[in-house]
């Protein structure tokens, strides 16, 4: 039997390091927009008959009469949860483990590990399954999509016992859902600070004015939101670019892989553990909303130590961040 990987699990929400912090993924809060959200697949004959059956390890096991098949995708809610949906161009971290319809055979799945899950962005046009169908996805629920393999795995080379067309059942807990981008209200710019501009997907741009570089850490609010404060040791999710100021070239995007990452909101310098952000970071993130999207200028005493920048940021430069702040958990 060929060994099966589900597209881009390894990337789902690898160690990213930005700011001397590894953004790992965490269960958070967000701000949700208004309306109603409803999924595009329903129930059918072959995803009611799943049952999950716990496992010692944490993991969900499956029940269902075999061989058990469908020719298209079905989707029973097991567990109905109350968070906030998933909605088109936000995100989603989830855990799945998939089973072949056969014979109830485990072919592979997620980690389960706490604070690990897989992260997608909801798009309908995405060739990701998980992409689709986590569409209004509540969080907290626990989903049973029925459908074929190659459905979720690409065309594989067949055999006598597995084909394309071979059913699969991929149970899904939806552990948190985030905006797209920032959803606060406007806020006026700080004069002498960079202008952001963003396309309509809330890709960041800055264009830098003709004044003295600041010498002093500088703030700007440029969308309020109105979620739940970071505290000190926050964790924090957020689409996110960072330039220097000096070059006014960018060094650091979370646009790049397409899904907002996760950093620690405390000085890395005085962390016990090694997690966190540079200095003038965390004193710009600590006390912000999620749902806001916020301006910062750090000067070279709050940034980098000498010799500790990543490749291409010089020592003594002004750094510049935006971040679109989506989720926190304290």
């Amino acid at each position: 039997m060929p060994t099966f990987s589900l597209s881009g699990i390894a990337l789902g929400l690898g160690s990213v390091l930005i700011a001397g912090t590894f953004l790992t993924s965490l269960v958070l809060t967000y701000e949700a927009p208004p309306g109603d959200c409803e999924s595009p697949y329903q129930a059918g004959k072959a995803s009611e008959l799943v049952s999950i059956v716990e496992q010692a390890d944490g993991k969900p096991g499956v029940s269902f009469p075999t061989p058990l098949k469908t020719t298209g995708r079905e989707l029973s809610v097991v567990t109905e949860g109350e968070g906030a949906p998933a909605f088109i161009k936000g995100y989603v971290d989830f855990d799945v483990s998939v089973f072949l319809g056969e014979d109830l055979e485990y072919l592979t799945g997620s980690s389960f590990v706490p604070n690990s899950p897989i992260r997608r962005v909801i798009d309908p046009e995405n060739t990701d399954v998980f992409s689709v169908v986590l569409q209004c996805a509540t969080v907290g629920s626990q989903l049973v999509l029925t459908t074929t393999l190659q459905d979720i795995f690409g065309v594989i080379e067949e055999d006598e016992q597995l084909k394309n067309t071979s059913t699969v059942v991929a149970v899904i807990d939806v552990h948190q859902t985030y905006a797209q981008k920032a959803t606060g209200a406007n806020r006026l710019p700080q004069s002498g600070l960079p202008t952001v501009v963003t396309t309509t997907q809330g890709v960041h741009g800055l264009s830098f004015p003709n004044a003295p570089i600041p010498t002093e850490l500088r703030v700007s609010v440029l969308k309020q939101g109105t979620g739940p404060a970071i505290q000190e040791g926050g964790f924090v999710t957020a689409h996110f670019t960072g330039a220097i100021w000096n070059t006014r070239e960018i060094f650091v995007t979370s646009f790049e892989g397409g899904i907002p990452l996760s950093l620690t909101a405390t000085d890395l310098n005085t962390s016990p553990t090694g997690d966190g952000v540079i200095p003038g970071v965390a004193q710009a993130l600590i006390g912000q909303t999620v749902g806001s999207r916020v301006l910062v200028s750090v000067p070279p005493e709050l940034g980098y130590a000498p010799g500790q920048a990543p490749f291409g940021i010089q020592d003594g430069s002004t750094l510049v961040y935006v971040f679109d702040i989506l989720g926190v958990t304290q």
